[in-house]
């Protein structure tokens, strides 16, 4: 029984095709020629030419129709074409799991005006293909002959929906109601003008442009990783007492101290010093011996809420830096001025000047998605204003990243029980990320790194494809076993 929810809307009337192509085997065989066709081209990487020379071959079909087939299932959704290669597209992949030919007929419905409609006058009394022609006029399709009709038959009939009479008219099946149920259709209005969609809902899934005078059809650009939900957690009781201490001026030492705590969050070796010659905040990043570095940090406390240029002394920033031999020096205070004497200051003494606004929400991004002390660098090399940007889009790429192995994860935990293990490039179609990953070398890293003795969550190779090893949770469990024993480092 097709489920409801895998059926898509339609797209607006006039963006649906009018023409139709047919495919070989008869009114009986449509889809089982389309069948062979699809697992065809999930085997192979084929171009449309390779799938237009294969046609011809496997088919018999002259040159003309074999373009013509090629183009028509794309257009429609059924192909998709990436990196120059035609791929299965995630409609048709789950046909082909569920053997649900109903699923097939509702995207072509979405696509091809008079496809659930031609079925729908055929649910009212059984009709003979002139009939059906005729009644396409009061949908604005003006067909002097029934080849259209006789080819929406093909599918619609090859999927079981309706079937012949000895009278040679046309009878739906109760498989047919059953999908007529779940389509939207759209109705003539009374004076016989073509039909005005009664909605105009956004396809589900969009499909290549082509050169097709009855379609316009395009693809809608898909971006944009969202932005990480952030759960009450000790890392927002940290970001909200660094705002608290930023205007505590009565005790400075809480600000140093929810300095240093911020910088240990974000994986940094943090300690409080002051006094005389002394920095606030001496931070470490311990990355071997080429590539460690030291900052020395200088907590200002603001009562008013903003820090100005005569509230700090530079020279002495610059001599905690000398004195602790640190690489970098970096300024913390609340809401400091943008402009003036401040910035032009902190760019002659080369020190960076982060606010308390912009550590507190990087305790929250750190909480989210952890970073390494290589990325958060790039804090404290240049004098001023720091500019998080950078920190913010490693973050957004390591959620895509993190996003993209799972559900690797997922479609091979459901797609190769019926297609097998699955290749890098197979399983750059199957992906609905807003943001795809950009090549399938990017897929197939990602896939070497679940398949590593550590992790182990797929096993395969890269030219026989990949299974998933073993049960999700088994890998969460491996994974939090691995987090305890490392971080268990840090007490001994």
């Amino acid at each position: 029984m097709t489920n409801p929810a895998d059926i898509p809307l339609p797209d607006p009337w006039d963006q649906r095709a009018k023409s139709v192509e047919p495919m070989p085997g008869g009114y009986f065989g449509y889809l089982a020629s389309l069948r062979e066709l699809c697992w065809h081209a999930f085997e192979h990487n084929l171009s449309p030419q390779d799938m237009t020379k294969w046609i011809q071959d496997h088919f018999g079909t002259g040159p003309k129709q074999a373009t013509k087939i090629e183009s028509f299932l794309r257009r429609t959704g059924v192909l998709k074409l990436a990196n120059e290669q035609l791929h299965l597209s995630e409609r048709t992949i789950t046909w082909i799991e569920t053997e649900e030919d109903g699923l097939l007929i509702a995207l072509l419905h979405s696509k091809i005006r008079f496809v659930g409609e031609m079925l729908a006058e055929i649910a009212e009394k059984p009709r003979s293909s002139d009939e059906l022609r005729k009644a396409a006029k009061d949908y604005g399709l003006n067909w002097e002959r029934q080849t259209q009709v006789d080819r929406r038959r093909g599918w619609i009939q090859s999927a079981g929906m309706i079937t012949p009479m000895d009278n040679g008219s046309l009878a739906i099946t109760g498989v047919g109601r059953e999908l007529l149920s779940k389509l939207e259709l759209y109705k003539p209005s009374a004076d016989k003008a073509p039909p005005q969609s009664l909605s105009a809902p956004t396809p589900p899934e969009t499909v290549p442009e082509v050169d097709d005078p009855e379609s316009s059809l395009t693809v809608a650009p898909r971006c944009d990783v969202p932005s990480p939900t952030i759960d009450p957690s000790p890392a927002k009781a940290l970001a909200n007492e660094i705002g608290n201490a930023s205007t505590d001026s009565r005790n400075p030492d809480r600000l140093e101290v929810a300095v240093r705590d911020a910088f240990r969050h974000l994986g940094f070796g943090a300690e409080k010093l002051g006094g005389p010659g002394k920095t606030d905040v001496l931070v470490t990043a311990p990355l071997g011996k080429n590539d460690s570095y030291s900052v020395t940090i200088d907590a200002k406390t603001v009562g008013s809420g903003s820090l100005g240029d005569g509230q700090v002394n530079w020279d002495a920033l610059d001599e905690h830096r000398d004195n602790h031999e640190a690489d970098y020096a970096l300024l913390v205070a609340p809401n400091p001025s943008s402009k003036g004497r401040l910035m032009r200051s902190a760019h002659s003494h080369q020190v960076a000047v982060l606010s308390t606004e912009e550590l507190a929400e990087l305790c929250l991004l750190h909480a989210e998605m952890p970073l390494g002390l290589q990325e958060y660098r790039v804090l404290f090399e240049t004098g001023g204003a720091v500019d998080t940007t950078p920190i913010k889009l490693a973050h957004q790429e390591s959620a895509r990243l993190r996003a993209l192995a799972a559900e690797l994860c997922e479609k091979l935990a459901k797609r190769t029980g019926t297609f097998g293990p699955l290749t890098a490039p197979q399983l750059m179609v199957m992906i609905d990320q807003p943001d795809k990953p950009s090549s399938e070398q990017e897929i197939q890293q990602t896939l070497d790194a679940l398949a590593s003795p550590l992790v182990g969550a797929v096993k395969g190779t890269a030219s026989t494809g990949y299974v998933l090893a073993t049960a999700p949770r088994v890998i969460q469990q491996r994974l939090q076993q691995l987090g305890d024993q490392i971080s268990g480092l840090e007490s001994s």
